[in-house]
């Protein structure tokens, strides 16, 4: 009885997840999407501390920072999923180009979902892809797997 609880209770959250983050970055256009620019100014890495889920010491880990200034000063962070990614915003002479950043749904200026750098695609949400349509399918699948169980209970 408990683990059929607990089967449900993973279900549900598996489909808030899907449905409140995952579905509407995927399906979002670009056009859609919160819109920042800015000229690049300065590009370092920081080391920062994070706690893992279940965990009660803290790990160091990596990220690239970009602070864009034109008129106002905005700075994005890049985790360390994006590595392949930062030799082209370090590079001597990316200071003083253009960055177009698209924000995804929440607005978090962290790991946002779409980054334009002169102009160019450099990564974008279809980064993340795999990862959103594992959450959509696995939600689908626990749903259909769930609702099997109960109809073959009540029959």
């Amino acid at each position: 009885m408990i683990g059929r609880f607990r089967w449900v209770f993973i279900n549900i959250a598996l489909l808030f997840i899907a449905v409140v983050y995952a579905i509407p970055n995927v399906i979002t256009e670009k056009e859609e999407l919160t819109q920042e620019y800015g000229t690049l100014r300065k590009a370092y890495l920081e080391t920062y501390k994070y706690r893992p889920r279940k965990s009660f010491i803290y790990k160091e880990a990596q990220r690239l920072v970009l602070v864009t200034s034109d008129r106002i000063e905005r700075t994005y962070r890049l985790s360390n999923h994006y590595r392949i990614h930062w030799n082209k915003f370090l590079a001597k002479d990316a200071i003083g180009k253009e960055l177009r950043v698209y924000l995804g749904t929440n607005n978090s200026r962290t790991n946002p979902l779409i980054v334009e750098f002169n102009g160019k695609k450099v990564y974008g949400k279809s980064s993340m892809l795999p990862i959103y349509i594992l959450i959509t399918a696995g939600a689908v699948g626990l749903t259909v797997y769930n609702l099997y169980q109960v109809i073959e209970k009540n029959n």
